[in-house]
């Protein structure tokens, strides 16, 4: 199995992009989302999920162990597929080192670490209007990323969109801190491994797919 790391803060389109290349290549490739995994935790009601539930909602992030465990579960029963895209895992360099010894034992490499890189002030803008399919989690955005059928998913065709609790203005601020105190230091991390990749995640959602195809080797 090949992993493919895509780094960036909230709001910075590494969801948007692993669904596309997902949809669009013909390799056997998996995104796993962690925020989709927790939230799916969440859902489940568990006792997991409602300390999740009070982390997330107030723009905290989840204990390394915690998350880990939650994907360290999913990906045990995806080890069968050829390549697959991590979104929001690893935030923190404890996380790198707790995936660095999974892939090491189970004989796996990570490909490429992707670095979506784009100003605070626009991920404001871009998270305030975001919303996700409440069926397979696709990310929209009511001006820069609607669905092609207005109210219709392009993924799944689900009618059933949210908009998340954590994208307000005020906690988008504090996730953001959050990001550049615990998981920015992440860049520097894979840059000194020589697998990391820096994009301009300014630019619009197909000019940053055609630049990903052109960049990495799926």
């Amino acid at each position: 199995m090949k992993f493919f790391v895509f780094l960036g803060a909230p709001g910075s389109g590494k969801g948007t992009q692993a669904q596309n290349l997902v949809s669009s290549n013909a390799n056997p490739l998996l995104h796993i989302s962690t925020g989709q995994l927790i939230r799916d935790e969440i859902n489940c009601g568990t006792e997991l999920g409602c300390q999740l539930k009070e982390k997330t909602n107030t723009g905290g992030l989840v204990s390394d162990t915690d998350i880990f465990d939650v994907l360290a579960k999913k990906l045990a029963t995806v080890m069968h597929k050829e390549i697959v895209i991590l979104d929001g895992f690893p935030r923190t360099l404890n996380q790198a080192a707790l995936l660095k010894e999974f892939v090491e034992k189970t004989g796996n490499t990570i490909e490429k670490v992707v670095y979506f890189s784009i100003a605070d002030a626009a991920l404001v803008d871009r998270l305030a209007g975001r919303f996700t399919c409440g069926h397979c989690g696709a990310v929209y955005h009511n001006h820069h990323n609607a669905p092609k059928v207005s109210g219709v998913c392009d993924f799944c065709g689900s009618h059933d969109f949210h908009v998340r609790q954590d994208d307000t203005k005020e906690i988008i601020e504090k996730r953001l801190s959050v990001f550049h105190a615990e998981t920015e230091p992440l860049v520097s991390y894979y840059e000194a491994l020589g697998v990391l990749f820096k994009l301009d995640a300014s630019q619009s959602v197909e000019s940053i797919k055609e630049t990903l195809l052109k960049n990495i080797s799926l």
